[in-house]
């Protein structure tokens, strides 16, 4: 994990949180919706930030698990009532198969190109068989530090195209389901719903 955006996360948790608390509320919730169709059971939310997502899926029935390497977000989402934790990307700190649905909307933007391939194999790895996993992106080609979202400190960023994404499920054996984006500003959301085979 990066450490620059770590340590953003931790001085500025409240600012992000205030930032995005509504989200759900001013974008389209049908990926929330698709995500929560096609798993049952234990679910965890990886890079879960204040807690955001978390109660939404927790308010759907599901059983959700916080993870995020920001202690201060764990603060947070622990105040919020959700069973939080923190833990890194790279080495999640469950055993194999511990949950049927990952969910990781927008956190792996944070993960360099150069480690995404290990972020994925964890989370290939903790999904019990025919796992769903839950993936939100932002378009774009880049990776760099950028300050956004009512955070004026550098966070990291790597963006990716559609067909990019789509690469990496397959190389990493997941199956896509469902794709839909959105782009509600100047931002593209690609968001995946994909099945472990």
């Amino acid at each position: 994990m990066d450490q620059k955006t770590i340590d953003t996360y931790n001085k500025m948790s409240r600012e992000y949180d205030n930032e995005t608390i509504n989200f759900w509320d001013e974008f389209p919730r049908t990926f929330f919706d698709k995500f929560v169709e096609s798993v049952k059971g234990r679910v965890i939310d990886i890079g879960s930030g204040p807690g955001r997502d978390g109660l939404i899926l927790k308010e759907k029935g599901l059983d959700v698990v916080c993870l995020d390497a920001s202690e201060e977000m764990v603060k947070i989402s622990t105040e919020r009532g959700l069973e939080s934790l923190v833990g890194d990307f790279l080495n999640i700190p469950f055993t194999n198969e511990s949950f049927n649905g990952a969910w990781a909307y927008t956190s792996l933007l944070h993960v360099s190109k150069n480690d995404i391939d290990k972020a994925l194999d964890e989370i290939y790895r903790i999904l019990s068989r025919d796992g769903i996993l839950g993936l939100g992106m932002i378009e774009g080609n880049t990776e760099e530090y950028r300050e956004s979202s009512g955070v004026n400190m550098p966070r990291l960023f790597s963006f990716y195209s559609k067909e990019e994404i789509e690469n990496l499920l397959k190389e990493h054996n997941f199956e896509i389901l469902y794709f839909e984006e959105f782009k509600p500003r100047s931002k593209n959301y690609l968001n995946f719903i994909a099945k472990k085979i």
